[in-house]
């Protein structure tokens, strides 16, 4: 702080009080002087000096009258008796980086907002909001790169895998005592502290891994193979443990046994709701698709083909999956026929289960109000004809594995995941002999490991029972 004004000139009149401001003069004693640090604006067009004075170069000016004697109404303004003293803060001046631990114990957190963020309220508070930028953002500019370039690689991931890393860093710096700056280069120790906090909190090995790879983003280096993170992470499998249930959350033949049945048949006299629920899960179940890629589908030529035996579907060119790659984005949905030419009351009763049949009468009863061209639609509200959202999906498919067990008094399973449909239509098929690659076309999965270590279930055959048989017949005579 070093310039010194001389003096306010007159003709700036009369200045009234001016909340969050530092210092304000509403009646000017002569002569008095004022030390400012490069003010942005002529003191001739405002009564209050600007803010930004107070924050230049990281400074922070205390607020607090210099007499405690002073009028309330000008705290700032120097007694009468001595009207050539300078005009300074009382308390001293304060950095930006102390404010986090001078706000007291109301200034804490939540995960999504660090304990810096928002505006303080409180009368004569002179904080400002802080403006965090995004950390990776930050990092690759201080690399020297372009802004069309910094621009392309932050695409390189989906939104939501952005929007998680961006939460954890939130976290990670509100969690540090001292938060980095960029450039700078990872501190493992604090790295290691931070995974640590939150294993002691109870966090599964699958979400520090998380919390690894966004930190790894913004660090821009490889920290899951740094020898000690790979150490702790396989410790923290040994500590918390993730229990994998291999078992069906629920039952397909309860479900499709309630899809035969009222409210869902007579298809031609169900209402929307009903018919929005079979059709959503019997897609779900016969193409094992993830909730997105479902609410992607379209019926805009030439993405729908509707032939004899099966509807041909693909998602809107403008979709991009979760594994962006030539292989995910060519695999077409195929909802086949079933029973088509049933013969007898069995064959009938199956038929209400062919998708296709399914498909086509939902297209026909929702063609009157249809808006968008996606598949699935909102049947009712003010966006009624609009694409269905990815929520209002998974919903369709819990609210439809519920109502198939309560309309046949059964109690509904908890905690219905409209993902396991992936795990349960996998599982079924592989039981009924289909083959592996099969199974990976259908579900997108380029791997076969990701079904066996992730989606396949134990489904209860007679084939379980017969190495216990065997163990007792060797004993005792069937």
């Amino acid at each position: 702080m070093v310039p010194e004004r001389p003096h306010i000139p007159t003709t700036s009149g009369t200045l009234g009080p001016a909340p969050n401001r530092s210092i304000c003069q509403q009646t000017e004693p002569k002569g008095k002087k004022f030390f400012l640090s490069k003010p942005s604006r002529s003191p001739y067009r405002s009564g209050c000096l600007n803010s930004e004075m107070a924050f230049q170069d990281g400074i922070w000016v205390s607020s607090d009258p210099l007499n405690p004697k002073s009028s309330p109404k000008d705290p700032g303004r120097e007694p009468e008796n001595n009207p050539y003293r300078p005009v300074l803060a009382q308390k001293g001046v304060v950095r930006a980086s102390q404010i986090s631990s001078d706000r007291g114990p109301n200034s804490s957190s939540t995960d999504s907002r660090s304990t810096n963020a928002g505006p303080n309220n409180t009368p004569g508070s002179t904080e400002i909001p802080s403006v965090r930028l995004d950390p990776e953002e930050s990092m690759l500019r201080s690399k020297g790169l372009s802004e069309p370039v910094i621009s392309t690689l932050m695409k390189s991931r989906k939104k939501v895998t952005a929007s998680i890393y961006l939460k954890v860093w939130k976290v990670f710096n509100s969690w540090c005592q001292s938060p980095p700056q960029f450039p700078a280069e990872p501190n493992i120790a604090q790295i290691l502290d931070f995974l640590q906090a939150g294993l002691s909190k109870g966090l599964k090995p699958a979400t520090l891994k998380v919390q690894v790879s966004a930190l790894s983003a913004v660090y821009d280096t490889d920290l899951a193979n740094h020898r000690w993170i790979k150490r702790f992470i396989r410790a923290a499998t040994r500590v918390n443990p993730t229990v994998k249930n291999t078992h069906p959350p629920w039952d397909l033949n309860v479900v499709l046994e309630g899809l035969t049945m009222s409210p869902f048949e007579p298809i031609e006299e169900a209402n929307l709701k009903s018919l929005s629920y079979k059709t959503v899960f019997l897609v779900a179940i016969c193409s094992a698709r993830r909730i997105g890629e479902i609410q992607a589908l379209t019926i805009r030529k030439p993405y729908c083909t509707i032939s004899d035996d099966r509807i041909v579907l693909k998602t809107d060119p403008s979709f991009l999956p979760k594994v962006v790659s030539s292989f995910h984005r060519s695999q077409d949905v195929i909802l086949p026929s079933f029973c088509q030419n049933p013969k007898n009351p069995l064959e009938n009763k199956f038929h209400t289960l062919d998708v296709r049949r399914t498909v086509l009468q939902y297209i026909e009863s929702t063609a009157p109000w249809r808006i968008d061209e996606n598949l699935f639609l909102q049947f009712q509200g003010k966006n009624k004809g609009k694409k269905a959202s990815k929520s209002t999906i998974a919903r369709w498919i819990r609210n439809a594995i519920s109502q198939t067990y309560q309309s046949q008094n059964l109690s509904s399973p908890i905690k219905i995941r409209a993902h396991s449909t992936r795990s349960v239509s996998t599982s079924w098929a592989e039981r009924a002999s289909a083959s592996i690659e099969q199974i990976c076309k259908a579900a997108t999965w380029s791997s076969p490991h990701t079904f066996m270590r992730h989606y396949r279930l134990q489904l209860q055959s007679d084939e379980d029972l017969s190495f216990g048989r065997k163990v007792l017949q060797a004993v005792v005579p069937p």
